[in-house]
C-alpha cells in the first residue's frame, strides 16, 4: 500500500517534466476544491487458518491422560459396608468443532476393585469380601466420554468457555461375581464426577486468560503513528474490531477477524493523542473476506523533495548523445493550487529547470495532466526523457498535443509489486496470502502547505499458520 502511495507523489513532479511541448501553455485550469471530502469508513477483514496438529497436541497435553478414585491406590469408603478403586486412562482425543462450539470425544480402559463387609453400629464386623474387573489377566473394560464447550470472546478481550459433559457411557459392564454386586452405574458415576470436575477447571483456567496485553500493544499501534521509513508515518484509527466463529475441518482450523478503520499517511511524525486510547471493544461477528481501504495521505513539500532526490539523485539519462546526471529535485508551493518544480542536472551540460503548474486528476478517467504547465529552459528533449525513462509506457500524448499520465497504466504495471507485499512470510509460523484487485485515486488537493491524496484499494488477504501462533 505505501509503494502505491510513493508511486503517486512520484508521479506527479514527474509528470511536470513531461506534459508540454512548448514553453508555456495557456490551457485553463478548472476551478479545484481546497479540500477533499470525508472518505467513508475502511474494512480489512482477514480469514485465518492454523494448522491443526500443533494446537491439537496442546489440548492433549491439557485433558488429563488419567482419571482415579480420590485416594487411588487406595480404597474409597462411601459407606460402612462398602469401599472401592477405579482408574481410567483415555484414548487420544477426537475433537470438532463448529461456530465455536467445540465436542471433544475419547475412548478409555477402565480397571475396578471393591469389597463389601457386614457392619453393626457403622462399624466392620466381618473379613471385606473383594471382587475387580480389570486387574491380573482380566481385560480391562471400556467407557467412551464426549464434553463439549462453547467458546465465546467477550468485548473486554477475554475469552469465555461454558464446559458441560455431554454423555459417558460404559461399553463394558463389571459385574463383581464374589458379593453379586454390578459396580458399572458407579464408575460411570465416579467417571463423571472427575470430568465435571475436569470441566469446571478448564474454565476457570480460560476465565483468568485475558488478550488486556495484546489489546495495549495494539491500542500502540493503531492510535499512534507508526514511522514508514522514507513514506512516512502511519495511522490505522480503528473503529470496530470483530473476531468471527471457530470452525475446525479436517486438519485446520480457521475464523475471521475483521477490523473498521479510518486510515492516514503523513510526513507529519507528531502524535496528536498524548496517550493511546483503548481500542473499541471486541465484537464476535461474522464479516465477508476481504479489503475495502480508503486512505487518506498527506505529504508536505519538504518531505516530497527528499523523497524525489531518493529517488532520482544521480540518476543517469542519455538524450541525444548528451549525459545528463540529476543532482537536486525540489518541489514547493506557488499558491492557488500550483506547485513548483526545480531539478538540478550536471554531467554534458549543467544548470537547472523549473517548472510550473496546475496538476489536474481525472478521476473517471485515472489520469493526471497539468494543462497550464510553464518552464524555464527549452529542454523538452530532456524532460521526456525523464519522464519516459522512469514511467516507460505510462507516459502518454493526447490528439491535442497534451501529455498525460496513465494512473491506471502505472497501478497495472506495479500490481506485481502491491501482490508480493501481499503474499510474504510475517514470521516463520506465519504466512499471508493475498492479491489486489483494483487500486484507483479517488481525489487530490494541491495546498499551501501539503499535497493531499484519496486513494480506493480493494483485494483480499488471508494468514496461514503452520501452527502456534
Amino acid at each position: 500500500m505505501k509503494n502505491i502511495v510513493a508511486l503517486f507523489l512520484l508521479s506527479l513532479p514527474i509528470l511536470f517534466v513531461s506534459c508540454s511541448s512548448s514553453r508555456k501553455t495557456t490551457a485553463s485550469v478548472r476551478h479545484l476544491p481546497d479540500s477533499l471530502p470525508a472518505l467513508p469508513v475502511s474494512d480489512i477483514d482477514v480469514p485465518i487458518k492454523i494448522y491443526a496438529p500443533p494446537v491439537l497436541a496442546k489440548i492433549e497435553s491439557i485433558v488429563p491422560r488419567e482419571f482415579t478414585s480420590e485416594a487411588w491406590p487406595n480404597y474409597i469408603q462411601p459407606t460402612c459396608d462398602f469401599r472401592y478403586k477405579y482408574r481410567f486412562d483415555r484414548s487420544a482425543l477426537s475433537i470438532s468443532c463448529v461456530n465455536s462450539k467445540i465436542t471433544v470425544q475419547f475412548t478409555g480402559n477402565y480397571q475396578v476393585a471393591g469389597s463389601r463387609c457386614l457392619c453393626s453400629l457403622d462399624k466392620p464386623v466381618t473379613p471385606w469380601i473383594s471382587g475387580s474387573c480389570g486387574f491380573g489377566k482380566e481385560s480391562l473394560r471400556r467407557i467412551s466420554v464426549s464434553l463439549g464447550s462453547q467458546l465465546n470472546f467477550l468485548p473486554a478481550y477475554r475469552l469465555h468457555t461454558s464446559t458441560a459433559m455431554n454423555q459417558v457411557q460404559a461399553l463394558d459392564r463389571c459385574q463383581v461375581s464374589l458379593f453379586s454386586s454390578d459396580v458399572t452405574q458407579m464408575i460411570v458415576d465416579s467417571v463423571k464426577a472427575s470430568v465435571l470436575s475436569f470441566c469446571s477447571t478448564l474454565d476457570e483456567t480460560v476465565a483468568g486468560l485475558s488478550l488486556a496485553a495484546l489489546e495495549r500493544q495494539g491500542a500502540n499501534m493503531c492510535y499512534q503513528k507508526t514511522n514508514m521509513g522514507k513514506y512516512g508515518y502511519a495511522m490505522i484509527n480503528p473503529t470496530a474490531i470483530r473476531i468471527g466463529q471457530l470452525n475446525f475441518n479436517k486438519d485446520t482450523f480457521s475464523i475471521s477477524a475483521g477490523l473498521s478503520c479510518r486510515p492516514e499517511l503523513s510526513s507529519d511524525s507528531i502524535n496528536r493523542l498524548p496517550d493511546p486510547t483503548d481500542l473499541p471493544p471486541l465484537l464476535q461477528k461474522e464479516s465477508h473476506p476481504g479489503i475495502s481501504l480508503y486512505l487518506n495521505a498527506g505529504y508536505d513539500y519538504v518531505f516530497l523533495s527528499k523523497l524525489l532526490n531518493d529517488t532520482l539523485y544521480n540518476q543517469v539519462f542519455d538524450v541525444k548523445g548528451r549525459t545528463v546526471v540529476i543532482k537536486n529535485v525540489q518541489l514547493r508551493s506557488m499558491g492557488n493550487h500550483q506547485v513548483e518544480l526545480r531539478v538540478d542536472f550536471a554531467g554534458s551540460n549543467k544548470g537547472s529547470i523549473y517548472l510550473r503548474g496546475t496538476p489536474v486528476l481525472d478521476t473517471a478517467k485515472q489520469i493526471l495532466t497539468v494543462p497550464d504547465l510553464s518552464y524555464s529552459l527549452e529542454s523538452e528533449d530532456l524532460v521526456l526523457k525523464l519522464a519516459r525513462a522512469l514511467f516507460r509506457n505510462k507516459i502518454k500524448k493526447t490528439l491535442e498535443g497534451k501529455t498525460y499520465l496513465d494512473i491506471a497504466a502505472l497501478v497495472k504495471g506495479n500490481l506485481p509489486v502491491v501482490n508480493d507485499l501481499l503474499n510474504r512470510h510475517l514470521t516463520p509460523n506465519l504466512s499471508s496470502v493475498g492479491r489486489a484487485r483494483d487500486i484507483r485515486m479517488l481525489g487530490m488537493v494541491t495546498g499551501q502547505n501539503e499535497i493531499q491524496v484519496q486513494l480506493y484499494i480493494n483485494g483480499e488477504i488471508s494468514l496461514v499458520s503452520n501452527g502456534i501462533l
